[in-house]
């Protein structure tokens, strides 16, 4: 008889490789996916097939990027942050496929409430990483909080100037 830890991670390895297997053969077939065409009845699934199709090296990417998450997912010291990545690429496949009333939205849906799962079985993992993320530093002193705000303000103002006449620069020279 099974014991209820082992039945626990016998349960979790199959969702982990259940969804990592689906994701390594939708980044694999992201190479052909696109090439075919759509029934016009699916007018909206045809807009982002055109979409899509324009550019390959872009699908390409997607797709190494659902593999790398699968990856990422079987390892069991990054599984939590596969499922996070996954997730990130899952919401925007729902969302796609709800706006441009793609069928598959099932099958999108299905993989992220099974790594919802594989992240509810870690949860402590979850809430301890949450927690050292969102720690305050010490470092802070109280005395000093006021201007130390500004300073963060003010480096941030300046980050972001920065990288807009980066920017600027960079389409200037690739594009322009």
């Amino acid at each position: 008889m099974l014991k209820k830890n082992d039945f626990i991670n016998i349960l979790e390895w199959s969702c982990c490789l259940y969804v990592a297997g689906m994701m390594i053969l939708f980044g694999i077939g992201k190479y052909d996916q696109f090439n075919h065409s759509v029934s016009d009845k699916f007018k909206g699934m045809k807009m982002m097939w055109e979409f899509y199709s324009y550019s390959k090296p872009f699908v390409i990417t997607l797709g190494l990027f659902e593999v790398l998450g699968a990856v990422l997912l079987i390892i069991p010291k990054t599984r939590i942050i596969g499922c996070l990545f996954l997730t990130s690429l899952l919401t925007n496949v729902i969302l796609q496929d709800y706006f441009y009333e793609v069928p598959a939205i099932f099958g999108a849906i299905t993989l992220q409430l099974i790594i919802f799962f594989i992240l509810w079985l870690n949860r402590v993992a979850v809430i301890d990483g949450f927690k050292a993320f969102t720690h305050i530093s010490k470092r802070i002193n109280p005395d000093y909080k006021i201007k130390q705000i500004i300073y963060i303000c003010l480096f941030t103002v300046l980050i972001f100037i920065f990288m807009f006449y980066l920017i600027v620069l960079l389409v200037n020279i690739f594009i322009l």
